[in-house]
């Protein structure tokens, strides 16, 4: 989460350093809304310490990197090539041989995916990296385009995550130090400030596309130059981490001081290669030294939100959303927030997670069977369990202990738990009664 101060905000300066906006100036085209009180503040400027002492608060919570895209450039080791062919084809066959597409690399195991995407030949996947790998030499991909896991980056420096990546793909092929392909900015905060209370023209950007969303008739945030080689998003985070399973971020936000009542919001930028090259950011380094002006150039030169005066036509002296102030100030030069103390190398879900679903499925077997004892309903539910698998199996001939251990293989798999049994010839362990089914069945 901490990073090095960026020399866009130091005194230093850095030829290559995206080119800072004054936050002087800022403030000053600020002002009017400061001393108006509308919806303003008074007293102290906001800073990543101070709440707003008038309308609302604000408080930063987190900010960091969210999102991290390396390409290496490389060539991947004939003998891995070979290997990693042979598992993608396990992977593509039937469930019961699936299970054994899986690579172990260092203390990762991965789960070897049936497809990649575009010209990529291979996808390893765990729950710390999302990694691609071309085959052969090409002068058009790198070796590897690997995408780090969010929840990583928050327990790990991307030093340290970069650092341990290439030990593992140095277990793949001969590789070079990465270029930053993609690299997420986030700001986390709680404020009780409407979102919804401004127009899209209140966003003054360079961005073509403002788009506001709604669930279930709540507002849910804001995307600016959506698609594009910078974009920005504003939105509900608490929401977001509820759906997508990542609600292990509040036990940080609480840790700061986040009462677990008001509404979170997160404001994030999204920078891609393109404009990487424009600001002359290539190397991780560089991208790590600069993250201060990156920010700066994103919510002052790109993006600014503005409180819109009729009165002029002219948008760039349009005052800027005391918000706004606080929101593109973040000191880049201090910690972002505490790391989480752990983090699970694996995808599978908690057991916590699985037994309400569990819970769920037994209470929906009680409500169909009229039984309202949770034990006769749980009974209930092994019964109609051992019918489906019995179902399931159909004429194959194998058991269902066979076939619930297929099962349980193939989700150790996909949650990279650990490697599989293989039979002394390498190959995925089945049941001869199985293989000749199958032989007879395809003629």
């Amino acid at each position: 989460m901490s990073s090095k101060k960026s020399p866009a905000s130091s005194s230093a300066g850095h030829r290559n350093a995206p080119k800072p906006t004054d936050q002087d100036s800022t403030a000053e085209r600020a002002a009017p809304a400061l001393e108006s009180g509308s919806e303003g503040i008074s007293g102290a400027s906001p800073s990543n310490t101070a709440p707003y002492n008038s309308n609302f608060t604000y408080q930063p919570l987190r900010w960091g990197v969210d999102s991290l895209y390396l390409s290496y450039p490389g060539t991947l080791f004939n003998a891995r090539e070979f290997e990693l062919r042979s598992l993608k084809k396990i992977a593509q066959g039937p469930d019961h041989e699936s299970s054994a597409a899986q690579i172990q690399l260092g203390r990762h195991i991965f789960e070897v995916k049936d497809k990649s995407s575009g010209l990529f030949a291979f996808t390893l996947v765990d729950g710390a990296f999302m990694i691609r790998l071309s085959a052969g030499k090409s002068n058009k991909l790198p070796m590897a385009y690997v995408q780090v896991s969010s929840r990583l980056l928050c327990h790990r420096t991307p030093q340290d995550i970069e650092q341990e990546l290439r030990e593992i793909l140095r277990l793949l092929g001969d590789v070079f130090a990465p270029k930053v392909s993609r690299v997420d900015l986030y700001l986390d905060f709680a404020s009780g400030v409407d979102m919804e209370g401004w127009k899209r023209d209140a966003w003054v950007t360079k961005a073509k596309a403002v788009t506001q969303y709604a669930e279930d008739k709540a507002f849910t945030g804001w995307t600016i130059g959506a698609g594009g080689t910078l974009s920005a998003r504003l939105y509900q985070k608490v929401i977001e981490t509820k759906k997508s399973g990542k609600e292990y971020i509040h036990d940080l936000w609480r840790q700061v001081g986040w009462d677990g009542e008001q509404p979170v919001w997160r404001l994030e930028f999204q920078f891609k290669r393109e404009v990487l090259d424009q600001l002359k950011l290539g190397s991780l380094g560089d991208v790590l030294d600069n993250l201060a002006g990156m920010w700066s150039y994103a919510s002052t030169d790109w993006l600014r939100l503005s409180m819109p005066n009729p009165d002029d036509m002219t948008r760039s002296r349009w005052p800027v959303h005391p918000l706004w102030i606080a929101l593109s100030t973040v000191d880049w030069g201090t910690p972002g927030g505490p790391m989480a103390r752990t983090y699970p190398a694996s995808r599978a879900p908690s057991l916590e997670w699985l037994g309400a679903r569990c819970a769920l499925h037994v209470a929906a077997i009680g409500a169909v069977t009229n039984l309202t004892d949770f034990d006769a309903a749980f009974a209930e539910a092994k019964i109609r369990t051992y019918d489906a698998m019995i179902l399931k199996n159909g004429m194959s001939g194998i058991s269902v202990d066979q076939f619930f251990r297929e099962r349980v293989e193939q989700h150790i798999r996909v949650y990279n738990m650990r490697m599989n049994p293989k039979a002394k010839d390498g190959k995925p362990s089945y049941t001869p009664e199985r293989s000749e089914y199958e032989r007879q069945s395809r003629g």
